[in-house]
């Protein structure tokens, strides 16, 4: 908790889409614990509306929105509800993101390169890069009024390794990165930061398909020993919305140094 006083959480107002569990679900708990208002976006909302209540062990000010971060007339019209309930935006999360598996059952070492459609192979597009745009546009309004911003963006070692089974999933992640550093240069004189952090495999309900072999197997080319958790991610997003921030434009690796 003292960590979070010095990280200036307290009175902000946040956005964490993707909040109905994993990565979102922390970073939403781990903001009220320090005291910001968070409002909690993800396209199922009993799922969110789960997470709404353990924030509230923490914070009255919390609202959980059935949000596809896809859709723009969606992302404004929840915008919007954040800043007539909370008067402003100071943090953004984004973090909404679709698995690169198209089928239940199908394991994280499938080759789905040449068998996609282009529905589906936009539809990572849709979800990682546009809707980081669409959320991105939505907020600077009230963050450049107040001269504040910190955006995250979570995207994907994928991003910057690249891996041969799922075209669609890396290049849009990769395009996420870029973005980031796009939006960096464009509002860094307005005092908005815009960070993205790479994961590698988390140990998320994301992974339900994923075998115990598949987490054994990933493991053990990690030198820490373990594949992520929840909140090994949540820890890192939360540095980069700290309120005393000299870094912009960056994409920082968390993979337990599997990639290095």
């Amino acid at each position: 908790m003292a960590q979070y006083q010095e990280y200036g959480f307290n009175g902000r107002a946040a956005i964490v889409t993707g909040a109905g569990s994993g990565v979102g679900e922390s970073c939403a708990v781990e903001l009220a614990k320090g005291g910001a208002q968070v409002a909690l976006f993800g396209r199922r909302a009993a799922m969110v509306e789960k997470v709404e209540q353990e924030c509230r062990k923490y914070t009255d000010k919390v609202i959980a929105l059935s949000v596809d971060v896809g859709d723009e007339n969606a992302v404004k019209t929840a915008v919007a509800k954040v800043l007539d309930t909370f008067g402003k935006v100071d943090i953004l999360i984004n973090n909404a993101g679709v698995e690169s598996r198209v089928k239940p059952g199908e394991t994280i070492w499938d080759n789905y390169f040449d068998t996609q459609t282009p529905d589906q192979y936009m539809s990572f597009f849709k979800t990682h890069t546009l809707g980081h745009y669409l959320m991105n546009l939505a907020v600077i309004p009230s963050m450049r009024k107040n001269h504040f911003g910190r955006v995250v963006n979570v995207t994907s070692v994928l991003g910057i390794t690249g891996v041969y089974s799922t075209p669609s999933y890396t290049a849009s992640k990769a395009a996420a990165i870029c973005q980031t550093k796009a939006f960096a240069k464009k509002y860094g004189k307005d005092n908005i930061t815009f960070n993205s952090i790479a994961p590698g495999m988390v140990d998320t309900p994301m992974k339900i398909d994923s075998t115990p072999a598949d987490y054994a197997a990933v493991a053990s080319m990690t030198p820490l020993g373990r594949v992520a958790q929840a909140i090994d991610i949540a820890r890192v997003v939360l540095f980069f919305a700290q309120e005393n921030l000299f870094v912009s434009g960056q994409t920082l690796i968390v993979d337990g140094a599997a990639t290095v």
